[in-house]
């Protein structure tokens, strides 16, 4: 046998050895990026809202599927637990819809809620966020980080400060709209006033009242009891929206317990006509005078307005109306 038969016979079983050997090994299966994060971070947490649904992790070619855990959520003013996370909280489950032209009082609202105590959030294993009301009970501006851990058919990891969250308040009040007209006396043409000033502040963030005053150019309130301000037809007014408490009416303001945010809850409609969130009021002649260099005519002054809140609280809206004197008769 020759040399060279023997150097390709060794050659040949070392190749099938290596092939061999190659065969048994554990080929590795899946991939777990180091490259995972989360698109919408920070996450602003809008406390209140019900329901807010944050986005899913971008994979980065993770093999699916995989499955993230929350490890920890943490304050990053001073890199502690944040308990208040964790914690459960009182807040109303809905079952259904509220629907203020037939649920009119407490009684029926209350067929259709629970109070629940609950965590702000359920963390979904697909590493998506869900808050709830609970998140009301969150301090106000704070700024989190959070940890995950995330497994799939590779293994398991790790992820450290992933993500963000900061908790806000949504915009407190929308739909502010405002008019004034001067109506004569005499029944002459309408004279357009301009814009009222409308301001709303919001004095507590516990409970669920407004308290509406309609007040002259110097910030004098007109007076509902005696009859300063009254209704304009079939028009809508506060208390078309006020549907679960009766308004109590003060020397200075029209008082409305809203109990549900936000409010008003819908858009009002009657005969046909959907009037959105407009109120219509007018205060009579014998209560006011107006600039002169408007009319020297006597009149009514006949504001409209809108306005929206949208969280619970206590709020105090003013209307200021232009070119216009309180007077006592």
């Amino acid at each position: 046998m020759s040399v060279k038969y023997n150097v390709k016979k060794y050659l040949g079983a070392a190749v099938l050895l290596g092939l061999l050997i190659t065969g048994c090994k554990k080929i590795e299966e899946g991939f777990l990026s180091d490259g995972l994060y989360i698109p919408d971070t920070p996450i602003k947490v809008q406390r209140g809202n019900a329901f807010q649904k944050t986005s899913a992790i971008l994979a980065d070619g993770t093999t699916q599927p995989m499955t993230v855990k929350l490890l920890d959520i943490r304050r990053i003013d001073n890199k502690k637990h944040a308990d208040e996370f964790f914690k459960e909280y009182p807040v109303y489950v809905y079952t259904a819809a509220v629907d203020p032209a037939t649920d009119t009082t407490i009684e029926l609202v209350n067929k259709k809620r629970e109070l629940k105590k609950l965590q702000p959030f359920v963390f979904l294993t697909s590493g998506q966020f869900v808050f709830n009301g609970a998140t009301d009970s969150l301090p106000l501006g704070i700024d989190y980080e959070y940890d995950i851990e995330v497994s799939n058919v590779a293994g398991s990891k790790v992820y450290k400060n992933i993500g963000m969250l900061t908790t806000i308040d949504p915009p407190l009040v929308t739909e502010m709209t405002t008019g004034c007209n001067f109506f004569p006396d005499d029944g002459s043409a309408t004279v357009p006033m301009g814009a009222a000033s409308m301001t709303v502040t919001r004095v507590s963030e516990s409970g669920a009242s407004v308290i509406l005053k309609i007040t002259d150019k110097d910030g004098k309130p007109f007076n509902p009891k005696k009859g300063e301000i009254i209704k304009r037809g079939d028009r809508p007014i506060f208390e078309n929206y006020a549907r679960f408490h009766p308004i109590e009416y003060t020397d200075t303001a029209m008082i409305c317990n809203f109990e549900i945010a936000p409010f008003p809850l819908s858009r009002y409609s009657s005969g046909g006509t959907n009037w959105n969130y407009l109120m219509y009021y007018r205060i009579p002649s014998s209560f006011l005078s107006v600039d002169k260099n408007l009319t020297s005519k006597i009149g009514s002054v006949n504001p409209l307005f809108a306005f929206r809140l949208m969280k619970a609280g206590v709020y105090v809206v003013e209307l200021r109306l232009p070119k216009t004197i309180k007077t006592t008769p």
